[in-house]
């Protein structure tokens, strides 16, 4: 929660920035611009820096809440470049209409021209990041699956092992079950993966030579996946 509100702090701030900047432009132009030449294209200044100030927020929020672990990096880059070279270029254009007074039908080609040169990279690269969403949804619900496989087969073996141990010591064995069904199915750093996968494997051969004698092992065996797991679990909440 914490972290969150640290993002939506840093959007706002980044938001009071851009404000100020657009209003500076805005009262540096009314008084740049002569009374009688407030027209058409003048308000079109003031109606573009404000559409790309909301835009440049807009694509702002969405990358600091997004929280993907660093793997829409480029992408998110991409567009925080776009969005903030469009929000510069209508600044550039309301000082130089403020100075040449454009007719409105050239202005508004200037304009069309900037939407072009930065609004279809920026769609372009948006597509791209939703297709990118779209294959960490199906990796997520796959990290469920394998998540609540795992959690069934040590609840399994926690089964099979109350024929020959106490159950009372193999409440770490349900714990563990537990932990795994509910923990995050975002994939976590892949040694951190492939220790926990390791750990859990040595406790299910455990489990298949059980009796009495080695339940000690095995609640060893437990202790060593419970640490991976909650190892693993850990950098995956902090790439959040």
């Amino acid at each position: 929660m914490g972290k969150i509100i640290d993002k939506i702090r840093q959007v706002f701030n980044l938001f009071l920035l851009m404000l100020l900047i657009a209003a500076a432009t805005a009262v540096f132009v009314w008084f740049l611009t002569e009374p009688e030449a407030r027209g058409t294209a003048f308000w079109m200044s003031m109606g573009f820096m404000v559409f790309a100030l909301l835009l440049s927020t807009l694509f702002a929020s969405r990358v600091a809440l997004r929280g993907n672990g660093g793997r829409g990096v480029p992408g998110h880059f991409a567009q925080l470049f776009l969005v903030a070279g469009y929000f510069l270029f209508t600044i550039i254009a309301a000082v130089v209409n403020a100075r040449m007074n454009f007719s409105t039908t050239v202005y508004l080609l200037v304009h069309v021209g900037g939407l072009v040169l930065f609004l279809v990279p920026l769609l372009l690269t948006n597509m791209a990041l939703l297709k990118q969403d779209s294959a960490e949804r199906r990796e997520q619900k796959q990290g469920r699956l394998d998540m609540i496989t795992r959690a069934t087969r040590i609840k399994n073996l926690a089964t099979d092992a109350e024929l020959s141990i106490a159950k009372e010591k193999l409440a770490s064995l349900f714990k563990l079950s537990e932990s795994l069904q509910f923990s995050d199915p975002t994939p976590g750093p892949r040694d951190l993966e492939n220790a926990l996968d390791d750990a859990l494997e040595a406790l299910e051969k455990m489990g298949d030579r059980l009796d009495a004698s080695n339940a000690e092992e095995l609640l060893r065996a437990c202790t060593l996946a419970e640490r991976a797991l909650a190892t693993r679990n850990a950098a995956v909440l902090s790439a959040k």
